[in-house]
């Protein structure tokens, strides 16, 4: 089973280079990572940031570990009154994903605006990744059928389904049932499993500082460390490859092997 791990912005600073990361990450096993272009400083103003690919794309290669490419959490290409701006930073992810050889790119299904406008963005851009052999993998903002519904009618077939099962999980309000009932219907056209915990409580809404005390909302913690029913929910997807999504520095440094993780996924 193939398992890779988000490298989330925070994790790269001063005094953690993307080698270190990558490397770390290598050690404990994991396939492949997950990486934010934009925050490694490769796309300013929509365009790419040619003269900094190299350097990226030498680190990515010299430790040797396969790469997803993320969209920026902000694109929405639903949003009609700046649908331009979103398109043409999304349009630059695409650009650095074919520059580096990815072939992946995970992006998060709008939240407001028309629907129209994101289907027609992602046909085109389908396109244009599709000449190079890479597939979009749209993610679940919260519900799993709207977002399928977006993937349908792109109709598209390098364009498939990312399912955030924290996201999931907070959809169904932490009932078992209804999370396996919806997560169901996205088995066909999901083409990565993007995994995290949470105890499945929307409200009530408190300060981010305050969430984890009241167990509220989505808090990307570590599987096991909430509620989420992973034993059962891996029965249904085989061997779909797993990307991890754990935002806290320290438990990011503390991630267990790749053999360990999954042994603890099944017995959830």
């Amino acid at each position: 089973m193939r398992v890779g791990v988000s490298i989330y912005p925070p994790f790269v600073n001063r005094d953690k280079t993307l080698a270190s990361v990558l490397a770390d990450i290598k050690i404990k096993d994991y396939d492949f990572v997950e990486i934010f272009p934009h925050s490694l400083g490769l796309i300013k103003n929509g365009e790419v940031v040619e003269n900094k690919l190299r350097n990226i794309e030498t680190t990515l290669k010299g430790v040797g570990i396969e790469y997803t490419v993320r969209m920026p959490m902000s694109v929405n290409l639903r949003d009609h009154i700046y649908y331009s701006r979103h398109f043409k930073v999304a349009k630059a992810i695409v650009d650095v994903a074919i520059k580096l050889g990815a072939k992946i790119i995970v992006m998060q299904s709008g939240k407001t605006g028309r629907l129209d406008l994101e289907i027609e963005a992602l046909q085109e851009l389908a396109n244009i990744a599709g000449k190079f052999g890479i597939k979009l993998a749209l993610e679940n903002t919260f519900s799993v059928k709207d977002t399928l519904y977006v993937v349908e009618n792109v109709n598209k077939d390098n364009v498939g389904f990312a399912l955030d099962v924290g996201h999931a999980f907070l959809s169904a309000q932490g009932d078992d049932d209804k999370f396996l009932e919806d997560v169901k219907i996205g088995v066909d056209k999901t083409i990565l499993l993007l995994i995290h915990d949470n105890f499945g409580k929307l409200s009530p809404q408190v300060e981010p500082v305050d969430a984890l005390a009241y167990g509220v909302g989505d808090l990307h913690l570590l599987p096991g460390d909430g509620k989420v029913p992973f034993g059962k929910l891996l029965k249904l997807f085989g061997d779909v490859p797993m990307l991890l999504k754990v935002k806290d520095p320290e438990k990011f440094a503390k991630l267990p092997n790749k053999q360990l993780l999954i042994e603890t996924l099944r017995n959830l």
